[in-house]
């Protein structure tokens, strides 16, 4: 069984803090960075909670490590960052996780280096290609800078995702890695720049999408 991302000791320091601080959460934010683990929590403070709010803060963290946290960080191998929200009775809203993945490109790198190093989280996310909803490009120096895809997530599926996914659909990998590699090379040298394009039933949408550019002048109005 693989190491958990939440261990008990990240959880027990959550939960006395937020009994400490009589936080009422709305939401909390997840993120894993290279073996880092960050939490973050938003709500309002000095709101007594009975004792059994703070029970179920620490027994849905724990199920988050185990159904979806967990599962995803080991698969995809990633960085990211989820937002789960929370109910006044301390519950998690597993059935509906934000989850985004990044991955950047330092310096000056060519459509297909780009897409050699993107090639194996493509692969570990096509299982969770109903899931995804949107992949964004920012380039940054005339280069591409990141890669970002986002997803909206049932964590109570994961583990069956997970379980049934043997044979990657070669099909959806090749719709992928075309719609990236044309998206990078119509898009060259632009300064700095930012495209987002929907995932739409497992495909990203070129059909549609939206976009951002960014001019840099001097303070007599010359362009740089």
């Amino acid at each position: 069984m693989a190491a958990p991302i939440l261990t008990e000791t990240h959880i027990e320091e959550v939960s006395q803090t937020i009994r400490s601080k009589q936080l009422g959460i709305n939401k909390i934010e997840i993120g894993y960075k290279k073996g880092t683990v960050y939490i973050e929590t938003a709500g309002i403070e000095g709101i007594p909670q009975a004792d059994t709010y703070y029970e179920n803060i620490e027994d849905h963290l724990v199920f988050s490590d185990l159904s979806w946290l967990g599962p995803i960080c080991h698969q995809l191998n990633v960085n990211l960052d989820a937002t789960i929200a929370v109910d006044p009775e301390g519950e998690f809203e597993h059935n509906s996780i934000k989850i985004g993945m990044l991955t950047t490109f330092p310096g000056e790198m060519n459509s297909p280096q780009i897409l050699r190093k993107l090639t194996p989280l493509l692969t570990r996310l096509v299982p969770f290609r109903n899931y995804l909803t949107r992949v964004e490009f920012v380039w940054h120096g005339g280069s591409l800078s990141s890669i970002r895809f986002s997803m909206d997530l049932d964590g109570k599926k994961v583990n069956t995702i997970l379980s049934n996914a043997s044979v990657p659909n070669n099909q959806i990998l090749r719709q992928w890695a075309s719609t990236i590699d044309h998206t990078i090379d119509s898009n060259k040298g632009r300064y700095k720049h930012r495209i987002t394009l929907p995932i739409v039933n497992g495909r990203m949408n070129t059909a549609t999408y939206e976009t951002g550019v960014c001019f840099k002048f001097d303070a007599k109005g010359k362009k740089l």
